[in-house]
């Protein structure tokens, strides 16, 4: 797969501008994380995606309003990437009311439909039936949306994403799976673990398109999300994509150092290939941004992550009294049940 970067040629500076203050914001605000858990400032575990942006603010930014999004355990980029604001995601991590899941989800758990955040959970694969079934009703509804399903390699192998990707087949569904493969499931090893070279190329087993990118050049994953939206929102059924990308940190922070299973000079041969970086420069060397411009807007995205952390401690935890009404979705169903769980 080559590794040449996508022209900045042909895109407007407010969309190159936009693009990079999210992968900046992505970078700073899972930093913050890091820091404020290692800290004991938040009582909780992260998935983080350092390393990874370019595949979630490249695939996002391919969406237009009313598609939809279902991910994973490492789901902050891809919600910071549909646009929700920064403090509702800081304070569900936090486990705050104001968070986007009313602090009741966590940093795994992220919903909110009127962002196109369908959810996102720690079942591994569980994203694709989710995003197959927004498609279904989108096809059932007579509407176009797309739905666009993130998971990692580590999930590949599991049996409800092939399940998933044959009944999208079967029923043509609008939705594109898009596979961040960033080389290891926790501690194992990609190679070890799926047979073909590139994940991509089980598309073909579905009768679906498949594609590998590099999944470190922001415009790249824009453009092959970008096409493969179009194809299915065109009726051309599922779509696959596999975004070639590298996590810099351990499985989860609490899991950092913990276990010797990269090559000792991995990580920093990944970094020279950094997705906020490399684009950063690009910017700069092409002018399409002066230096100074760079600069404010880095610092209105820090000054905005500062305030998320800021609301967030500011925030209440929910009572616990009102755990139980939140177990059901309807009311009317949830009036007959409460009762058992008081």
């Amino acid at each position: 797969m080559s590794q040449e970067t996508t022209s900045l040629e042909g895109y407007d500076e407010a969309f190159l501008r936009e693009l990079y203050r999210k992968l900046y914001l992505v970078r700073v605000f899972e930093d913050t994380v890091q820091e404020l858990v290692e800290s004991g400032e938040l009582f909780t575990d992260a998935h983080l995606m350092q390393g990874q942006e370019a595949t979630a603010v490249g695939a996002t930014s391919a969406l237009r309003d009313g598609d939809y999004v279902t991910t994973t355990h490492r789901p902050h980029g891809h919600v910071l990437g549909m646009g929700v604001e920064p403090r509702r995601v800081m304070a569900e991590i936090g486990g705050r009311e104001t968070g986007i899941s009313g602090g009741r989800g966590g940093e795994m758990h992220m919903f909110d439909p009127s962002q196109g955040i369908v959810g996102s959970n720690g079942i591994v694969g569980a994203s694709l039936p989710h995003a197959a079934g927004a498609a279904l009703a989108s096809t059932l509804d007579g509407d176009d949306a797309v739905a666009v399903a993130f998971f990692g390699d580590g999930a590949s192998n599991q049996g409800v994403v092939h399940e998933t990707m044959n009944l999208a087949a079967v029923w043509e569904l609008p939705v594109v799976f898009l596979v961040e493969n960033n080389g290891y499931a926790v501690t194992l090893p990609v190679e070890e673990s799926s047979g073909p070279e590139h994940l991509a190329d089980r598309a073909a087993g579905y009768g679906m398109p498949g594609r590998t990118v590099d999944g470190q050049d922001v415009l790249t994953v824009h453009e092959a999300v970008s096409d493969a939206v179009e194809s299915a929102r065109a009726g051309e059924g599922p779509q696959l994509v596999e975004a070639e990308t590298y996590r810099y940190l351990d499985h989860t922070v609490s899991l950092t150092g913990m276990f010797d299973y990269r090559p000792e000079t991995e990580e920093a041969e990944w970094r020279e290939r950094d997705p906020v970086a490399g684009f950063r420069a690009r910017l700069l060397d092409a002018g399409v941004l002066p230096e100074e411009a760079v600069e404010s807007l880095e610092a209105a995205v820090d000054e905005t992550v500062e305030e998320a952390v800021a609301f967030m401690q500011e925030s209440d935890h929910p009572p616990a009294e009102d755990a139980p009404n939140h177990f059901y979705g309807d009311e009317e169903y949830a009036d007959v049940y409460q009762p058992r769980y008081r």
